[in-house]
C-alpha cells in the first residue's frame, strides 16, 4: 500500500538539510528546522525511523508501556544510553519541548505521568 506523505514534509526535510549543512547540528536553527520535519514526518516513517534507532542501539530499552501500548522511556536511561548526565538530557528535552511550544507543533515527543506507566517486571 502506498502511504500519503505531505509535501510540507519534503520541504522542511530540504530545509533541515540545508540549516544542517550552513550551521551544523547544534545550532537553533537547525533545531527547529529538525523539529518541524518531525511535525510533519509521516507516522509510517516514525515507526520505521523508531525501528531503526532500536535496531542500532540508539535506543535504551522501554521503561514502560502505556495502556495504548506505546513505549516510554525515562530520562535517566536516555541519559545513559547517550552517555550524558541527566541533567543535560534534561536541559535538551526542556530545550526541544520549549521549541515545540514556540513554534506551535507536536512531533511526538511527550512527557507522562509516571502512575500511567505500566513497569516493565
Amino acid at each position: 500500500m502506498i502511504e500519503h506523505v505531505n509535501p510540507e514534509f519534503f520541504k522542511a526535510f530540504e530545509h533541515y538539510k540545508a540549516m544542517l549543512e550552513q550551521f551544523g547540528k547544534d545550532h537553533p536553527i537547525t533545531e527547529r528546522a529538525f523539529l518541524l520535519t518531525l511535525h510533519y514526518t509521516p507516522e509510517h516513517i516514525k515507526k520505521e525511523m523508531h525501528q531503526k534507532a532500536k535496531e542500532l542501539g540508539l535506543l535504551p530499552k522501554p521503561s514502560g508501556y502505556l495502556d495504548n501500548d506505546t513505549a516510554v522511556y525515562a530520562i535517566e536511561d536516555i541519559a545513559k544510553q547517550l552517555g550524558i548526565s541527566i541533567e543535560e538530557a534534561q536541559a535538551q528535552l526542556d530545550n526541544l519541548l520549549q521549541i515545540e511550544q514556540q513554534l506551535g507543533i507536536a512531533t511526538g515527543i511527550t512527557l507522562v505521568d509516571p502512575n500511567t506507566v505500566n513497569k516493565i517486571q
